[in-house]
């Protein structure tokens, strides 16, 4: 099959011809690609194309269907921890040494291991003619761990599928004992009628009403150098078309010294000096940038579709002086591993969630959050009644389908050695950018 002709067919009848024909493309691929010279972008396009496909096809069942925080999950992490007690207590998997990526075609006593792991892991049935050949029901079941792992769905391991691959069965199986003390622990948040939640890790946000799965969303959480910390508190308003008041910390560390690099960005991303909050800003012409004073100045960026909170903010007070936000860095949220931020938790879904947490305000509804929004209208809305907000660190769950969870452990808080798989990721376009 010629390749081009396979990608032209895909785009006139669309992605359901491309996940029947995966297999068929990735040989057809095979011997085509070999005799292309590609570029760095179209490699990523071609990547981008299968994991579109298998996220597609197998995606559905693996998504989290339950609260993290749920009889179901605890349920769920007890047969798990039950199944992985037996795999650890027959020996458990073989490591996989070397870097060479592990693929369609590829033959050998690697490839047998490999299929052993999966078969041991639940992602590969156990009957196979040709055990040391990768064909393609071991490609859909790598994607199938790519998937539970958090990983980008590559269909071949890759070394951060390989690094989790590495993590010896005994150490999964503390993973999800540690988990499940943790979520015995946070029981007790289950049982507000309506609750907010951020599992860090996962980077992901739920919202939960009468113990059941109202709303779900990808999230952005912070570096582990600036960590989201853990913490309840209470949502009070949305401050919608907000100004954004940069904390001293990210004034110093890196809008200044960025300012003093770039000049123009001062007036492009459209900030102000302030001596003091709440007083009038300082003329731009009459500030030093070099002076040591300008560390004990106040910062702050206008409201606009390029406010680093973007066109909500939600506010609930804390210690930490954290929230949740929009951001107009959209093309971050479609990064497996999100920690790109300052501590603050970026919301992909962030209008979806505003019209959830207002549902009992009267006059406003989904359709006039989207309005205020395209109206580009500041203004404040506070709640009927606050919202409990969690912010909370759990690597490890599983589904009412018994599929088992893991992610790395970012900022280090499990009570093991576990390798992070997120490590030694390419830069991400836009992910240092300035903003909280």
């Amino acid at each position: 099959m010629d390749l081009r002709f396979a990608l032209a067919v895909t785009a006139s009848l669309g992605v359901s011809w491309l996940l029947w024909s995966a297999p068929a493309m990735s040989q057809a691929a095979e011997g085509w690609f070999e005799k292309q010279e590609l570029t760095l972008q179209e490699r990523r396009a071609r990547r981008q194309q299968f994991s579109d496909a298998f996220t597609a096809k197998l995606g559905p069942d693996y998504q989290t269907n339950i609260p993290f925080v749920s009889q179901q999950a605890i349920d769920g992490l007890g047969q798990a921890i039950a199944r992985y007690r037996n795999i650890a207590a027959s020996g458990g998997w073989r490591p996989f040494s070397g870097n060479n990526t592990i693929q369609l075609n590829d033959h050998g006593r690697h490839v047998e291991e490999l299929r052993r792991h999966l078969v041991l892991t639940g992602d590969v049935r156990a009957r196979a003619r040709r055990p040391r050949s990768f064909g393609a029901a071991l490609q859909e079941g790598v994607a199938r761990y790519q998937l539970r792992h958090g990983l980008g769905v590559t269909g071949f391991v890759d070394s951060r599928t390989r690094r989790a691959l590495n993590v010896p069965a005994a150490e999964r199986l503390r993973q999800l004992e540690t988990n499940l003390l943790r979520l015995q622990d946070l029981m007790k948040i289950n049982k507000a009628a309506r609750y907010v939640l951020v599992n860090v890790p996962a980077y992901t946000l739920q919202a939960v009403a009468g113990g059941t799965l109202a709303l779900q969303s990808k999230v952005i959480v912070g570096k582990p150098d600036r960590q989201t910390p853990p913490l309840s508190a209470r949502i009070i308003e949305l401050n919608f078309f907000p100004y954004w008041r940069v904390p001293d910390s990210i004034a110093s560390k890196d809008l200044i010294p960025q300012i003093r690099k770039d000049p123009d960005y001062f007036f492009k991303e459209n900030f102000s000096v302030l001596p003091a909050w709440g007083a009038k800003p300082i003329a731009p012409d009459k500030i030093d940038w070099m002076s040591p004073d300008i560390f004990n100045r106040k910062f702050r960026q206008d409201p606009g579709v390029n406010n680093a909170l973007g066109v909500v903010r939600i506010n609930m007070p804390n210690k930490h002086t954290v929230y949740l936000h929009d951001t107009p860095l959209k093309q971050l949220f479609h990064r497996n591993a999100r920690p790109f931020s300052s501590g603050c938790v970026r919301v992909q879904r962030v209008l979806d969630l505003a019209g959830w947490l207002l549902e009992d305000k009267k006059g406003w509804t989904q359709m006039r959050v989207n309005v205020t929004v395209a109206l580009a209208q500041s203004k404040t809305v506070k709640l009927n009644k606050p919202v409990p907000v969690h912010f909370v660190y759990v690597t490890a769950w599983a589904t009412n389908n018994d599929i088992v969870h893991f992610r790395p452990d970012i900022y280090d808080q499990d009570a093991t050695s576990l390798q992070v798989a997120a490590a030694g990721q390419e830069p991400v376009p836009g992910a240092g950018a300035i903003s909280p």
